[in-house]
């Protein structure tokens, strides 16, 4: 009698959940990036970079390639991705009390190691290279002169409306923060790279000036449901170049003088825009520096594996 009781409990519950996940509209997205070779028109890059805030988006890269240095000694059991879709403030938070590592490139193919697939009310998941289908649209693209890949991935999420869509962060390539600022200037003398921070024993953290990665493609885009599917794309390609700027300094007169100063500067061209798109379709966005692939694939919904699943497991 309590056994079948119990099922019956597992079964109602099952049902709750799977009722609510039956609300959600899942899909699969896969997106290719790449640079276009029309030489250095640095008229295209804004006078200044705007940063977008990436603190709320989805990373699913940072996992892969970011290592947590002080966490092990503090305790501290770091971030997954699906920790950044439900949890951002507290993955911000810890990383603010740990320094964390990176690679110095990240490379064009961001891919899981296994297959995966998405589950109900899960959060975005990334998919391996094998579930990938862009694969001969890149090799067309790459024998075009000029063109050179920055970043291609694939990953599952559910489509939700605007006001509780979460972006998901892309990057890739070089990291120049070795040398230039976000605002694309370069690194003062003061920050040199040779400066070890001191670790704080009361606050248990690292200084917060270390230099955060200035990726070579950066950003995030936003994909949500609004009886349609919406597109929107923040993003970031930088390109080392040289500005002139105006300086004015006192000669020995005390007579201020005005003159233009060449220096290294890191451009930002930005893909920034809203569209309306159809599943399935495959999309282009276009740009004189840079051209992005996207397809929103409709996908078995994760409740359909999850209740193969619970068949198996209630027989």
């Amino acid at each position: 009698m309590l056994q079948k009781i119990l099922s019956l409990l597992i079964i109602g519950i099952l049902s709750i959940n799977q009722a609510y996940a039956q609300n959600e509209r899942w899909f699969e997205v896969e997106v290719y990036l790449f640079e276009r070779g029309h030489g250095h028109n640095q008229e295209l890059s804004p006078e200044k970079v705007t940063i977008p805030n990436t603190k709320k988006a989805v990373d699913l890269i940072s996992p892969l390639y970011s290592t947590d240095i002080t966490g092990a000694s503090l305790g501290l059991k770091g971030c997954s991705s699906n920790d950044w879709a439900i949890n951002a403030d507290m993955c911000d938070q810890q990383l603010e009390s740990t320094k964390v590592s990176h690679s110095v490139e990240i490379p064009v193919n961001i891919a899981s190691a296994t297959k995966q697939y998405g589950r109900p009310n899960g959060p975005p998941i990334l998919l391996s290279s094998e579930q990938n289908q862009f694969n001969d649209i890149i090799r067309k693209l790459s024998r075009e002169p000029g063109n050179k890949s920055l970043l291609h991935m694939t990953w599952q999420q559910s489509m939700l409306p605007r006001h509780k869509a979460k972006p998901v962060r892309l990057y890739s390539g070089q990291d120049f923060s070795d040398r230039f600022e976000m605002n694309g200037q370069t690194i003062q003398a003061h920050q040199s790279e040779l400066a070890i921070p001191e670790f704080n024993f009361l606050t248990a953290s690292y200084p917060a000036n270390t230099h955060k990665p200035v990726w070579k493609i950066d950003g995030m885009i936003n994909i949500y449901l609004n009886h349609f599917l919406y597109v929107e794309t923040t993003l970031h390609l930088r390109e080392e170049g040289k500005k002139d700027l105006d300086i004015s300094q006192n000669n020995i007169n005390g007579i201020i003088e005005e003159h233009s100063k060449t220096v290294p500067f890191l451009y930002a061209f930005p893909l920034a825009q809203n569209r309306r798109v159809r599943s399935d379709e495959i999309h282009y966005f276009d740009h004189p520096k840079m051209g992005m692939i996207l397809q929103i694939r409709k996908m078995e919904q994760p409740i359909n594996r999850t209740n193969k699943t619970t068949v198996n497991v209630l027989n």
